[in-house]
């Protein structure tokens, strides 16, 4: 009888513990039974119902070139990127345009050599004998003489007598020589009249000079 009773026991403490297991979970009725529910009964809301989020396994670090600024008028933060390089880590440069293609010159045709131009020596100057000094001296004697004057072959050029001019043999030539000293007859003639005269020859820094003295 004893071990009857503790079978009884041990039965009624199994039941009872599940009659109070039952007891503390109320079931909850479909949604589309709600006429069951009591009034004081409150159903759980499916948002009230905290959600775990996953833990992010790893924070994406922003890259160390890029900037953030805060917003002014949302108060937010804006981060400015740097543009993202080409695949391969190569910046890409502009390249030179293709050089124009100038047309080639054309060969320098070889021009015909002239033959140097052959210097035409200077004339070479007169010589004079002294049958050409005794001509002129005749000539501008007759010259005077035709207009009155009077030879006076003692005249010399180192006497001082008066004279107006000095043509040379290299500079006038032999008929330049004759014209400029009619000339100085006729202004003998014009300035003083009859008067005593002589045509003398003088070399002067190696030119041969010819002189109408007068007095």
């Amino acid at each position: 009888m004893r071990k009857l009773s503790v079978w009884v026991i041990l039965l009624c403490i199994i039941l009872s513990l599940t009659a109070c297991g039952k007891s503390e979970t109320p079931t909850i009725p479909p949604p589309e039974d709600m006429s069951g529910i009591p009034g004081d009964v409150m159903i759980p809301d499916a948002s009230d119902t905290p959600t775990s989020e996953p833990e992010a396994s790893a924070e994406i670090s922003a890259p160390e070139d890029s900037t953030t600024s805060p917003d002014k008028n949302t108060g937010s933060t804006t981060t400015n990127n740097p543009p993202a390089n080409n695949a391969g880590g190569t910046t890409s440069r502009p390249t030179d345009p293709p050089a124009n293609n100038t047309p080639s010159q054309p060969p320098a045709t070889s021009t015909p050599t002239q033959p140097p131009a052959t210097s035409t020596p200077p004339p070479a100057k007169p010589t004079y004998t002294e049958a050409d000094y005794q001509a002129i001296i005749n000539e501008i004697k007759k010259y005077g003489e035709g207009k009155g004057f009077i030879w006076e072959e003692s005249y010399t050029f180192e006497q001082g007598h008066q004279y107006y001019g000095r043509p040379n043999l290299e500079r006038d030539g032999y008929d330049g020589v004759i014209s400029r000293l009619k000339l100085h007859c006729d202004k003998i003639a014009t300035d003083v009249g009859i008067c005593y005269f002589k045509v003398v020859k003088h070399i002067y820094e190696g030119n041969t000079e010819f002189v109408v003295l007068y007095d």
